[in-house]
């Protein structure tokens, strides 16, 4: 292709995807959506309208590789926003397009380019690959050996050779080990440093202040430093203090728990289990929820609105007080009324749509257990939530907050079974406040609770067409 026909393609690809991404049909775009093209006897204007139609086809969620892996000899493509951020200039504009080439035979090769920015060869994908922008190199042979350096300040690396690894964080900390004989790290695994000798004989961890001894992990655990005190020989018995944010007593852990987070904050919770499943409570500033031989029966209580509701799953629920009625049968018949704000709805049917004076909610149901559901309030998005059952579930809030869940096999609520135990069942459970964030990963293996340095929500999610696309790119926080 000649210079010129790329500035031209360069160009046209900017205004198309200007144009797509304002298509309502469009909601992964800006997440990774590609344009591919090169074919035989396409010219510039041809290789446009069939990059357009395939974008518009496409059904994909947020990384070029896909792309690598289907892409051809020879290809120019665009390489979307997300993607240039991550990966070759941090400091480039959000919505930045950036043409790229690529060729090789994949799986087997496949070395992509934008020149004077980025290189990358890819050998038996996803096995290896040697990634250079101007700002990082990265080269990783899946399992044997992995390497990340930073070409900019404050120069920090990162190097395994099997389990022998060796770095430098970006405070300038030199750290290395040895796993599972002995080693150490810095601004690592969601702490500011930890040290293990024979793990998991022995782990030790420091995350703003708060020392945290483990020994025959995740058996014993240990801390007395100003703030932190923790003692516990799970799951027999136990107690931790984090400052005051958050207290935790447990007993023939999970049957016999009591946890208070944030006390004397609007972000309070409480949860009781005495013993799980017979009886557990959640309690928030604003209503409370008990459960009698979880799933089965459960209590509402709203404390400003005086709203109860009393379910019996999977048979029926049914809610009175506050001036709303509600009841559902098997989760096939639902009916909703809300008297302060003048919202009927209810059916057999897979959507519906309910107005009041200033505020509309709509939910599209998905096989049942899966939906989207979203409320707006004088036109603006107040509350969205995505449930893809049983792979993800994400809800974002104006006033709470946002959770991402994945995976989420839990077909019914209960906020007690979530923030307790749910997160051993979930390769990720991020949860924000408008002042904390509370992230788990693996399984629960890698934890991390803190306070924001200011107060904000995320951004809301980008309202779409209600469709398969936007359910499962939604419940995944894409949206």
């Amino acid at each position: 292709m000649k210079p010129a026909e790329k500035t031209i393609l360069m160009s046209a690809m900017n205004r198309a995807e200007c144009s797509v991404y304002m298509h309502p049909a469009v909601k992964t775009l800006q997440y990774g959506s590609r344009f591919s093209g090169g074919l035989p006897g396409l010219g510039s204007h041809g290789f446009l309208i069939l990059a357009l139609i395939l974008c518009m086809n496409s059904f994909c969620f947020g990384s070029i590789y896909n792309f690598l892996q289907i892409a051809t000899p020879g290809t120019f493509f665009a390489i979307d926003p997300d993607f240039t951020i991550r990966k070759i200039d941090p400091k480039a504009d959000s919505h930045t397009w950036t043409i790229g080439e690529g060729w090789g035979i994949p799986p087997f090769f496949f070395r992509s380019k934008v020149p004077g920015k980025f290189e990358r060869l890819d050998i038996l994908y996803p096995i290896g690959f040697k990634e250079e922008s101007q700002f990082r190199k990265k080269i990783r042979i899946l399992p044997v050996y992995e390497s990340t350096w930073f070409k900019v300040a404050p120069f920090d690396y990162y190097s395994r050779f099997l389990t022998m690894y060796k770095g430098r964080s970006d405070l300038g900390q030199e750290y290395w080990g040895f796993f599972p004989f002995y080693g150490f790290s810095h601004r690592r695994f969601g702490v500011d440093s930890n040290k293990f000798i024979l793990f998991p004989l022995y782990y030790e961890s420091e995350d703003d202040g708060a020392y945290t001894r483990r020994f025959l992990w995740p058996i014993g655990t240990y801390s007395n430093s100003r703030d932190r005190q923790t003692f516990k020989i799970w799951p027999l018995f136990g107690r931790d203090s984090i400052r005051n944010d958050y207290h935790n007593s447990f007993f023939l852990w999970p049957f016999f728990q009591a946890t208070d987070k944030y006390p004397c904050t609007e972000q309070f919770t409480s949860f009781r289990a005495m013993p799980f499943p017979v009886y557990m409570s959640h309690e928030t500033v604003y209503a409370s929820n008990t459960d009698i031989l979880w799933p089965f029966f459960s209590y509402y209580h709203h404390y400003q609105s005086g709203h109860k509701r009393y379910s019996l799953r999977p048979f029926f629920t049914y809610g009175t007080g506050g001036g709303i009625d509600e009841l559902n049968f098997f989760y096939i018949y639902s009916y909703k009324k809300d008297r302060n704000k003048g919202i009927e709805s209810g059916g057999t049917g897979d959507g519906y749509i309910s107005v009041s004076r200033d505020e509309v909610t709509t939910e599209q149901r998905f096989f049942f257990l899966s939906r989207i559901l979203k409320r707006y309030r004088k036109g603006a998005l107040v509350y969205a939530k995505y449930r893809f059952w049983p792979f993800a579930e994400y809800s974002w809030d104006l006033e709470k907050g946002s959770y991402l869940k994945v995976p989420e096999i839990i077909p019914s609520k209960n906020d007690w079974w979530d923030l307790n135990l749910g997160r051993f069942l979930r390769l990720v459970d991020w949860r924000e406040t408008p002042i904390t964030r509370e992230v788990s990963l693996f399984f629960g293996l890698s934890r991390k609770n803190e306070l924001k340095q200011y107060p904000h929500i995320n951004k809301p999610p980008k309202p779409g067409n209600d469709d398969w696309s936007e359910l499962i790119s939604g419940a995944f926080a894409r949206n």
